[in-house]
């Protein structure tokens, strides 16, 4: 049997509820990543769209200018607010299907939902996120024993993601 891929370029995909969230994983201790995760029904597309987040502060100079350029400013509460664009524009020509798009950035990631043996809700607030609104964590474990927790970001609704990843 034979299947077509249609094409599917990143800057023609309408982002709705129910394919797309954008979360933090945190990574090597201490250091975060924030994605743009899109759902298809076939994978999750993972595209790193930040760099470490902090939250501002410190009792020095120093740390609060360090702190100061690592920190989202703007609507908190959206979740676009968290998404660079040095990251995102350079992807908008890319073929979501193609795994050329992970090769932007070795942090990007594909997982098939054919792999994904639970996904998990926990809506407690994650330790270390400050200021910055988050509906809690998505756990998600593949056959191969992986798993990752996404921070769910700003307004959106960590149960809703779970149940769009299930489905």
């Amino acid at each position: 049997m034979c299947y077509k891929i249609y094409q599917m370029l990143l800057k023609d995909l309408l982002l709705k509820d129910g394919n797309f969230f954008i979360a933090m994983e945190y990574h090597t201790l201490i250091l975060n990543r924030t994605y743009l995760v899109i759902i298809t029904k076939d994978f999750l597309l993972g595209l790193k769209v930040n760099d470490a987040v902090s939250v501002e502060g410190g009792h020095n100079l120093l740390t609060h200018a360090i702190t100061h350029a690592m920190s989202v400013r703007g609507d908190l509460n959206n979740p676009f607010s968290y998404v660079k664009n040095k990251y995102l524009v350079p992807l908008l020509e890319e073929d979501i299907n193609l795994d050329f798009i992970l090769k932007n950035n070795k942090a990007n990631f594909k997982i098939y939902k054919r792999d994904i043996v639970s996904v998990t809700y926990d809506a407690t607030k994650k330790w270390g996120m400050g200021n910055y609104p988050h509906d809690g964590k998505v756990y998600i474990q593949t056959a191969d024993n992986k798993k990752r927790e996404f921070i769910i970001l700003a307004q959106q609704s960590g149960q809703a993601i779970a149940d769009w990843i299930s489905q």
